[in-house]
């Protein structure tokens, strides 16, 4: 499977200040228990709206959005409840057109909030700035049936990855996951939440019919995956089942 490679970008180290303040700010921890390691927790809470937005910034333009957009944006939006997450740098586009560099989880208490937060008249100024310096930029809104925690490493490889499933085939992607489901358990690979679409905002449609988030030891197992005599044997299932795939391979931003 060819994979496109990035170097990480330098939105990155300009955002990692502001946003990343604002998730410690909400009570995101580093856990310590192996001090080598850097860790932090992450929990989506039942009953709030998730969203999952993926950006790519128009080169150049990186230190622009971060004075003009997001130092002015965060403290609006969090004034409405919102709560970021957690950020996460694109390492690899492993399927799918768009080069996303950057993306992150953010809560929002629910979508009627998240819509009066869309259609305040200062958010709307604020995003004509955004959108005008990103060459890309996709969101979708997710929940969680369970409250769930997750503890996220700097040592692991986390993936999200959203499938368009075909009408006719949809069943194939059952007979994928019958094999590949006990050998990534096997390897040491986690989903780690449980996601449901509730929907994608106006103008940005990111909308799958199934969506997923998975933890990867590392990327050596991942590609051991793909190598493997049970994908070579199943790969077509999957193959089968989508009609189109996109996932993003990345590492989460820790506060510097």
């Amino acid at each position: 499977m060819q994979m496109k490679s990035f170097n990480l970008p330098q939105l990155a180290c300009l955002l990692v200040v502001t946003l990343s303040q604002a998730v410690m700010a909400q009570g995101t921890e580093h856990a310590s228990t192996q001090p080598e390691v850097t860790q932090t927790q992450i929990t989506f809470e039942q009953g709030k709206l998730i969203e999952a937005a993926f950006i790519k910034i128009t080169p150049g333009m990186e230190t622009r959005l971060n004075e003009e957009y997001f130092s002015k944006v965060m403290p609006l939006a969090m004034s409405y409840g919102m709560k970021p997450l957690g950020l996460f740098a694109v390492t690899r586009v492993e399927l799918g057109e768009d080069d996303a560099a950057m993306w992150g989880f953010f809560e929002w208490p629910s979508m009627e909030v998240k819509e009066r937060f869309d259609a305040d008249p200062e958010f709307i100024k604020l995003r004509a700035i955004r959108d005008s310096m990103l060459d890309s930029a996709k969101m979708i809104y997710l929940n969680v049936a369970d409250t769930t925690t997750t503890t996220i490493r700097e040592d692991r490889t986390y993936e999200f990855f959203g499938g368009w499933i075909n009408r006719h085939n949809g069943q194939h992607l059952q007979q994928y996951f019958e094999v590949a489901g006990p050998w990534l358990a096997s390897h040491g690979v986690v989903f780690p939440v449980k996601f449901n679409i509730v929907g994608s905002p106006k103008g940005y449609h990111f909308l799958p019919d199934t969506v997923g988030f998975i933890e990867w030891p590392n990327t050596s197992v991942k590609q051991a995956w793909f190598d493997s005599e049970e994908f070579k044997a199943v790969g077509y299932h999957r193959a089968l089942a989508a009609d189109r795939l996109y996932a993003v391979e990345s590492k989460f931003i820790f506060k510097q």
